[in-house]
């Protein structure tokens, strides 16, 4: 009989003893939460109004930067795709130091990336449908070539 209720007991007593090894209990019973504790990151909701201001200015200039060096390739790149990705190329400091900041703000990771995510995908579509448009319209003012 006391057999059997050692080995119930055991199981219990083991997983105890793993817990106080592990150093997230401690012998008086409390956690330590200190050592275990992830870092606290910016969530949405407590991200400044001056936070935003910025975000959004970094997200204004990379596709200003995008427009401008799309307009400007153009004429050296027939297919608007690789003038698109020539910009991205060149405007990618924007995203980078947009990304920084946010980092340095502390704003959550997951947030960061879904938002730099969004901002380029926007901006990427915004400036190929521009220089697909202008594309476009050169070659309809372009003279019909003689027959």
């Amino acid at each position: 009989m006391e057999h059997s209720m050692y080995i119930k007991i055991m199981p219990v007593a083991f997983s105890l003893a793993l817990l106080f090894m592990s150093g997230a209990v401690r012998a008086d019973g409390t956690e330590e939460a200190a050592a275990t504790e992830a870092p606290h990151y910016l969530a949405p909701e407590e991200i400044t109004r001056e936070d935003y201001d910025m975000m959004s200015d970094y997200a204004s200039r990379y596709a200003n930067c995008l427009d401008t060096t799309s307009l400007e390739q153009m004429n050296n790149m027939a297919d608007p795709r690789q003038v698109v990705d020539y910009a991205m190329k060149q405007c990618a400091s924007e995203l980078e130091e947009l990304d920084r900041k946010m980092t340095e703000r502390n704003i959550d990771p997951a947030y960061r990336q879904g938002f730099i995510g969004k901002v380029n995908h926007k901006a990427v579509n915004n400036t190929l449908h521009t220089v697909m448009m202008a594309a476009a319209a050169r070659q309809s003012q372009s003279p019909a070539p003689a027959q």
